[in-house]
């Protein structure tokens, strides 16, 4: 079998690329493709598993993604692949109507619990001689025999969350949108505001953080150079950085994109939005 692994998804998200470095890490090839058309029928034919990546930007590609996955469900047949899908609930039950069951490995829910996917993968592409239910069969077993670690991991997991809460950093001059965000977060995380580039530094001199939610128009001293500012200090250089942005046009995207931030985030985002995004990065940390 191809030791190669196919991810579809909207792009090469933090998410994604933990995959990868996951993957690359037991000698299994992985390489992202768009989901489109021509870019899965151009790469498929290496990959030895397909995984497909459903967030909510490719979830809300509607018409196009239903082409997408009808078409995939074809080459699928004709090349005898199979496929790990990861999303939603929701949007795997949409997906569902455009490929048949017959061609899914394994499902999973996002988040998604890393070590088991990774326990799936590996089980599945050193599968040898087995046949498709006899890797799922083990799966399922593997599953059920380490449902009791993994609940106990959980455990631990939250025990430690309620011990230290991650810390993010809101950084916008809008000082009511600051309000706002730090009351959607206040819950679960720690959470610092600073409505300046000078405060920002001057807080992040005397606190950790493990991410900085910046946003990127501000008056004075802008969103790229408070940036700038942060790559080029050593204390600082390695923070992950979240720009925020209320322009969801290409070039305005593009432009911060070149920046190569950790990621970014349109404000139009609703309160379960930026706290599924967090959820989903803070995950693969």
């Amino acid at each position: 079998m191809l030791k190669n692994i196919m991810i579809i998804s909207a792009s090469e998200s933090f998410a994604v690329k933990a995959m990868e470095q996951k993957l690359l890490a037991v000698e299994i090839g992985a390489y992202q493709v768009a989901a489109r058309i021509a870019e899965i029928g151009s790469n498929i034919d290496r990959a030895g598993l397909i995984v497909l990546y459903l967030d909510e930007r490719m979830a809300a590609m509607t018409a196009s993604l239903q082409n997408m996955l009808s078409y995939l469900n074809d080459k699928m047949y004709e090349s005898n692949k199979m496929l790990v899908i990861i999303g939603k609930r929701k949007d795997y039950e949409t997906a569902m109507r455009y490929i048949s069951e017959d061609f899914v490995l394994q499902f999973f829910d996002r988040p998604m619990n890393m070590d088991l996917f990774m326990n799936t993968v590996v089980e599945y592409m050193n599968g040898g001689e087995k046949s498709i239910e006899e890797v799922r069969e083990q799966i399922r077993e593997e599953s059920r025999a380490s449902a009791a670690a993994l609940q106990q991991k959980r455990k631990h997991t939250a025990d430690m969350a309620a011990v230290r809460k991650r810390k993010i950093l809101l950084v916008d001059d809008d000082a009511s949108y600051l309000r706002i965000i730090r009351n959607w977060l206040k819950d679960g995380y720690e959470v610092g505001v600073a409505s300046s580039g000078l405060q920002a530094i001057m807080w992040l001199a005397k606190n950790d953080v493990d991410l900085i939610l910046l946003d990127y128009k501000m008056p004075v001293c802008s969103g790229a150079q408070i940036y700038a500012m942060l790559k080029n200090d050593s204390q600082t250089q390695n923070i992950p950085v979240f720009f925020l942005t209320g322009n969801s046009e290409r070039d305005s995207v593009l432009e911060i994109l070149k920046l190569n931030p950790e990621g970014y985030l349109l404000k139009t985002f609703d309160r379960k939005a930026l706290l599924t995004r967090l959820e989903e990065f803070f995950e693969f940390r």
